[in-house]
């Protein structure tokens, strides 16, 4: 096989592992809806759970645990992981909250309003100059999430939430360096005792979910799969896809949420409420123009 067919092999694997990531993140909802009856701070809790025991597995079957010991001798990564832990913690809890009660559509905004405001952050905490386009883009989604709070009188907290949360999240993982798997695998551990305590005081309450009915208790456990799945399958797709492609297929995550919303969870998608979908689907187009018309032009001097 040729280097070319090798790459457009490559390229067509990594496609399939970024689409498999991006529909397990979007259709997300649809977990939650199938634990609907269920507390979102117990399904949270059980996420946790169950993702630190898969990581667990991982881990000791990708014979990590030098990875994992040299964390604990590096004071810097360990109380950076300490800090990542919180915020994805509040990334889940906030997610699952919203699908929960219906907000799929807050999320979906949120999600496709990250790739602007990781922009901002990468301007205001790496001092990155920010190009005409991208500011143009900035000041388009500024006037969508002002649209949004001028229709509901006080701010998209769910939108804001996942976006910085998640954004937050970014920033301490593009800083610390650490292994992907030994990573999630700590701050799930990190998060592990105050999960683990809920669950077993909601249990001594008798007002637990688990262990009444064999499909509830499969459909809880079944978090950490859906956790872990798309965050492998994201791994691999880096490894192969330009992150420029990876760029555009992130949108893939949001629409499907977007959709889920709309006909699934029945929420309301009025004139006003498309509006700000629109100005910030304009942001977007400006700015992956801008991403694209770059790296043609990184393409032609190289």
């Amino acid at each position: 096989m040729s280097n070319s067919q090798k790459s457009a092999s490559d390229l067509k694997a990594g496609m399939i592992w970024a689409v498999v990531a991006y529909a397990f993140w979007g259709s997300m909802p649809l977990y939650v809806w199938l634990v609907r009856s269920v507390e979102p701070l117990e399904i949270l809790s059980h996420r946790v759970v169950w993702s630190a025991v898969l990581m667990l597995c991982i881990v000791h079957f990708q014979k990590k645990w030098n990875l994992v010991k040299q964390v604990f001798s590096t004071p810097g990564v360990l109380f950076g992981l300490m800090g990542s832990s919180i915020l994805v913690g509040i990334n889940w809890g906030i997610y699952i909250y919203a699908a929960a009660n219906s907000q799929v559509l807050q999320t979906s905004l949120g999600y496709f309003f990250l790739p602007l405001l990781s922009i901002l952050f990468g301007m205001i905490l790496f001092k990155e100059k920010l190009r005409l386009m991208q500011w143009v883009a900035l000041g388009v989604a500024t006037l969508a999430i002002g649209l949004r709070i001028h229709l509901e009188g006080s701010l998209p907290w769910i939108s804001l939430g996942v976006a910085f949360s998640f954004c937050f999240y970014g920033v301490f993982r593009k800083i610390i360096p650490v292994d992907a798997s030994v990573g999630l695998f700590l701050e799930t551990m990190f998060l592990l005792p105050l999960a683990g305590a809920a669950l077993v005081y909601w249990w001594l309450k008798g007002t637990n979910d688990f262990g009444h009915t064999w499909h509830m208790d499969a459909s809880l456990a079944l978090s950490g799969i859906v956790t872990v799945i798309p965050l492998y399958c994201f791994g691999m797709a880096a490894r192969l896809v330009p992150l420029s492609v990876m760029g555009f297929m992130q949108y893939f995550s949001p629409c499907i949420q977007m959709v889920l919303g709309i006909y699934l969870f029945n929420e309301s998608f009025s004139q006003e409420k498309q509006a700000s979908f629109y100005l910030i689907w304009v942001a977007l187009a400006v700015f992956s123009f801008d991403s694209y018309y770059q790296n043609q032009l990184a393409r032609k001097k190289g």
